[in-house]
């Protein structure tokens, strides 16, 4: 081999060593970024505690008074059994709304509280995601956070106040950044499923822009509706039971009411427009004539807060500008018109039925891309999953397989070892002549 060729190897072979190398492997956590999940409603343990103020509606009621902290959500099935139970707890989780001071509360001598924040612990229905992400090298606590929060609580738009949705707020905003600095200040992945994804989005909308592009690497919605849905209206027609067996009426009607979170279920006018969504006592009713609702089914209490703190943070949906990926459910049969009787809103309603995930509508569904597929800047990613419905995402083998990849991909980093300065003029040993040689 001539000179020429082989000073040209040796600076190629030199060259080839000075090129940038990767800091990480695949097992390697210290190159994951953040993730901070937020669960759906009633996805996350409530405890409370009953104080002297509290005046229980029977005396079983108040047994637990001055005793200290107990688990509120989720219940104890067995004991519920027992109809003095499940007036106690649908008595203690109801959510007053107070007209005065334009907030809500709990009932007088309820105090509530989240346990586990920060923590996957008190999350429920999520631990096969969590595993999943542990077995690729998560730790609750240092690179894997949950958010819980009280379900039965929203947030209110400027000018109104929310004292818990404020509160959470903040919280959450803290452990983003706190889950950022403890990584490297490697940005989050934020993971909110159901009512999470409402939840989060106004969050983001909440924090200025470069906030955002600071601490969220891409948020990954599951199942998200920031458009209502149409059973919504259903369930503060006839309430909800949450599980709980024979609950008598007046005790599902409370409960799919007392809680300010219930009317953010209500289909929105913008996504919704005047699709029929419950037809009563020859009338029909769609997502612009709320109001009117409201009042046929005696829930006039109701008006106020819907106009004035939930409308008006619906009435747009702005893209937050970050990378986001919607995960749904397509293919499931899903309510969308309630047909009521000559009883009214007294007897059971015909149910007709459309596409969706089983509780969400595909209009709802489809809202991000629809809104947010155009906006210049704005980077999204839609995937449908036939046959998944809304509450098996972590559960149904290949839909959790799929959440999981899209927090893996978004969490793929080339980070690169810290620069090493090299002699640019060197020598270089070519058989016995040493030539001088400078690598550019």
């Amino acid at each position: 081999m001539d000179l020429s060729r082989l000073v040209a190897l040796a600076v190629l072979v030199l060259l080839g060593a000075l090129r940038p190398l990767r800091c990480h492997s695949a097992g390697d956590n210290k190159s994951l970024h953040p993730v901070v999940l937020v669960p759906g409603y009633a996805a996350n343990q409530l405890e409370a505690q009953l104080t002297a103020a509290y005046e229980p509606p029977t005396p079983v009621c108040g047994a637990r008074k001055g005793k200290g902290w107990f688990r509120l959500w989720p219940i104890n099935h067995t004991a519920m059994d027992d109809p003095h139970q499940a007036t106690c707890f649908t008595d203690q989780m109801s959510v007053v709304y107070d007209a005065d001071a334009d907030d809500y509360g709990n009932a007088a001598g309820v105090v509530t509280r989240v346990p586990f924040f920060a923590s996957t612990r008190g999350l429920i229905g999520w631990d096969p995601l969590v595993r999943q992400l542990e077995a690729v090298g998560y730790r609750d606590g240092e690179s894997l956070f949950g958010a819980p929060y009280d379900f039965r609580y929203s947030v209110a738009p400027r000018g109104h106040p929310s004292a818990e949705g404020t509160r959470y707020f903040a919280a959450l905003a803290r452990l983003i950044e706190m889950a950022s600095s403890l990584n490297e200040n490697l940005p989050v992945i934020l993971v909110p499923h159901s009512f999470g994804c409402a939840l989060a989005y106004q969050l983001l909308l909440s924090r200025p822009l470069a906030w955002r592009r600071r601490y969220v690497k891409r948020v990954v919605f599951v199942a998200a509706a920031l458009g209502g849905f149409a059973e919504g209206m259903d369930i503060l027609a006839a309430g909800m039971d949450l599980g709980l067996p024979n609950l008598a009426r007046p005790c599902r009607i409370r409960l799919g009411r007392n809680q300010q979170s219930a009317l953010w279920r209500l289909p929105t006018p913008m996504v919704f427009g005047d699709r029929p969504l419950v037809v009563a006592n020859n009338r029909t009713y769609t997502a612009y004539n709320i109001v009117d609702f409201l009042d046929a089914i005696g829930f006039l209490e109701g008006v106020r807060p819907y106009v004035t703190r939930v409308l008006p943070m619906w009435e747009v949906l702005p893209a937050p500008m970050v990378p986001v990926t919607s995960i749904i459910g397509v293919g499931v049969s899903t309510p969308e018109t309630f047909v009521y009787g000559e009883d009214g809103f007294v007897g059971a309603p015909e149910v007709v039925y459309g596409d969706g995930d089983g509780d969400i509508n595909m209009v709802s569904l489809e809202a991000i891309e629809k809104e947010w597929s155009g906006v210049e800047g704005q980077v999204l990613k839609v995937l449908r999953l036939p046959g998944v419905h809304h509450s098996d995402f972590f559960s149904v083998g290949f839909a959790l397989k799929k959440v999981v990849h899209e927090i893996l991909n978004a969490s793929r980093t080339a980070k690169l070892c810290p620069r090493i300065e090299f002699r640019t003029d060197m020598q270089v040993q070519v058989g016995q002549k040493s030539l001088r040689v400078q690598v550019l």
